[in-house]
């Protein structure tokens, strides 16, 4: 096992790939599987490979790509699957929507491969799975101790109060997958609008609830905007960002508000513990970090080796 724009599991007689976001050879593995839908977890290239993934990531990557797969096996939480050379277990990750974790079986043991998770849920997905497993590769994206999240909905509260103050739009900067559909859970259709990409994919993940913002609309007073990451917000309107890393620190000219999709530094370190695994590689964000936090608790950790080292095969 080892990392090549994404996580190569190699066991006796099959090799898959989870989470590529780069082009790669489809005929080097007996499957793809996919975790999510953001694009540092997938790559149209998957268009080419045997997937492994659910409806709505299914949904995400038609929507945002115009793809799917070749062929494609259809996932679901409590799926226990059997793809020939070994057995995939697939668990709720509670961090977008269509979000999972899988767990592979073979006979030589068990791996677990959280991909991004959080076990807090939010008011669009229920809170991540328990994982148990010999060996487990899970994120570190808020892998550093600095990261610790307030309740969910505290910040709800804090979002919603922004939004009825009524003394200038609100834009809202968030992920469109994943924050995009809890600010149209979360806010009165009535006084929302979504940006147009955010629209499509609510619609595509039925997600009802505002309305598209047309070219030319001019948000009010005491209404929200909700943009992807990288869009200006109209002229004159309250910028507000939603992101984990403002756990730590604040955007300049912008309300930063530590709403994040993942799992913070005190749920890794509860998940590591409970999964019982007697190997644990970290993997996206502050892997080193981590896995130094977890030797400290008596696991055996470090960051997934990159191509070429074979250290997690040692296990097989």
């Amino acid at each position: 096992m080892f990392f090549d724009n994404g996580v190569v599991v190699e066991g006796r007689g099959f090799r898959v790939l989870v989470d590529p976001f780069k082009p790669f050879d489809e005929s080097k593995y007996d499957a793809v599987l996919i975790t999510h839908g953001h694009s540092d977890h997938v790559t149209r290239h998957v268009r080419r490979a045997f997937a492994v993934l659910t409806r709505e990531t299914l949904q995400v990557l038609r929507v945002r790509y115009g793809v799917r797969p070749r062929k494609y096996v259809l996932a679901r939480p409590g799926d226990r699957l059997d793809l020939g050379k070994f057995f995939l277990h697939v668990l709720n990750a509670g961090h977008v929507p269509g979000s999972v974790m899988y767990l592979i079986e073979s006979r030589d043991g068990t791996v677990g491969l959280t991909g991004d998770f959080n076990p807090a849920g939010s008011n669009v997905v229920r809170g991540a799975d328990a994982i148990e497993a010999d060996v487990l590769v899970m994120e570190a994206t808020y892998g550093s101790r600095h990261y610790v999240f307030p309740p969910r909905e505290r910040l709800y509260e804090e979002i919603a109060a922004l939004a009825d103050r009524g003394e200038a739009p609100v834009a809202i900067r968030a992920g469109p997958l994943g924050k995009g559909q809890e600010m149209a859970r979360l806010l009165p259709g009535n006084k929302l609008y979504l940006e147009p990409k955010v629209a499509a994919l609510n619609r595509a993940l039925g997600f009802p609830g505002g309305r598209e913002l047309a070219r030319g609309i001019k948000p009010n007073p005491g209404e929200v905007v909700v943009l992807g990451l990288t869009s200006r917000p109209p002229p004159g309107s309250l910028l507000v960002e939603l992101s984990g890393h403002y756990a730590v620190a604040k955007p300049e000219g912008a309300v930063g508000i530590p709403l994040s999709n993942h799992a913070d530094f005190p749920a890794l370190l509860e998940t590591a513990l409970r999964s019982r695994a007697k190997r644990i590689y970290t993997v996206y964000g502050h892997v080193d970090e981590l896995a130094r936090w977890l030797n400290r608790l008596g696991l055996k950790a470090s960051r997934i080796p990159p191509r070429g080292q074979t250290e997690l095969t040692q296990w097989l």
